[in-house]
């Protein structure tokens, strides 16, 4: 079975050598690596020719990350498609361990593999599972119900997914119109989610890094946050995924996007009595989620074995 590994990458000659390399080394042989340059201007290029035939190079004008994942994808010839940011890397079992449980859990319907990833902050370190409240019982094994978390909460998924090219094909690529790719990937994985249930590993098999150039450090959370707002009503407008939502869920969360979206745009007021305010108000939301993540009858995911 082969895969096809797109790495999308602008401007990355201090970490693109970690990430091909990390590919590259998968014990999964059976592998296409695609790096699709976005107009690149620093040494990416010719970092890049130092691999020869080992990797098929895409140059295009700089288009965004959304536009460089697309063209990956379309250049594509692997029945897997799995993405790696070009910062980032992944453990050598990784594409194997995800290729194995698609194999396994094909007559179960399971449109793409997750596993988990260690964050490496430079003040700290955290798994994606955790951050996204997900504690699986199991070390892996089907997840029923992706929808419902993935309407309720973020999941780091680009570098962590193994997408079958016809789920992928059915939820439709990256959308390009989202400014500077914010949450591309949130958008992509709720789409996936709702046209089938995911497979999915506990544990570490990526290692996601921080850098100055994430998208999370460079845009304000107002931003974020509306963008969520206009990602899940865009995607409920589409009568294929409108059927599969879960109204109740998309509801509640959109509510309390609101309820930040609110608290964020009094905290950015001229008016220094409304800033404090919208502190407090966003403290207390704060407070609210903190508590909730904690509450024995949270959101969990559905899980069952193989």
């Amino acid at each position: 079975m082969l895969v096809s590994v797109i790495i999308p990458t602008y401007n990355r000659a201090d970490t693109i050598e970690r990430a091909v390399n990390s590919v590259l080394a998968q014990t999964w042989r059976q592998l296409e690596v695609i790096v699709v340059d976005d107009g690149s201007t620093d040494q990416t290029v010719a970092i890049l020719k130092k691999y020869g035939d080992k990797i098929r190079v895409i140059r295009r004008q700089n288009g965004g990350p959304a536009v460089a994942r697309n063209t990956g994808i379309k250049a594509a010839t692997g029945e897997i498609i799995s993405f790696l940011d070009s910062d980032d890397a992944w453990l050598p079992s990784k594409t194997e361990r995800q290729v194995n449980l698609l194999q396994r859990t094909e007559s179960s319907g399971v449109v793409c593999c997750v596993c988990n990833a260690r964050m490496l902050y430079a003040s700290r370190v955290v798994t994606t599972f955790q951050v996204s409240c997900l504690h699986p019982e199991l070390a892996e094994g089907v997840w029923s119900n992706p929808a419902d978390i993935i309407v309720d909460r973020f999941l780091l998924f680009n570098q962590v997914a193994s997408i079958r090219r016809e789920a992928l094909s059915q939820a439709g690529f990256f959308r390009e119109d989202l400014p500077f790719g914010l949450n591309d990937d949130y958008d992509l994985s709720l789409r996936l989610a709702l046209v089938g249930p995911w497979a999915f590993i506990a544990d570490t098999l990526v290692e996601w890094h921080e850098h100055s150039g994430n998208i999370s450090r460079s845009h304000s959370k107002l931003a974020i946050c509306a963008q969520t707002i206009e990602i899940l009503q865009n995607i409920n407008n589409v009568p294929y995924f409108r059927g599969k939502m879960p109204q109740a869920l998309l509801r509640r969360r959109l509510r309390l996007l609101s309820f930040d979206l609110c608290a964020l745009r009094m905290g950015a007021d001229e008016s220094a009595a409304i800033r404090a305010l919208g502190r407090s108000f966003n403290l207390f939301l704060r407070g609210y989620r903190a508590l909730n993540s904690r509450l024995p009858f949270r959101l969990k995911m559905r899980i069952s074995k193989i």
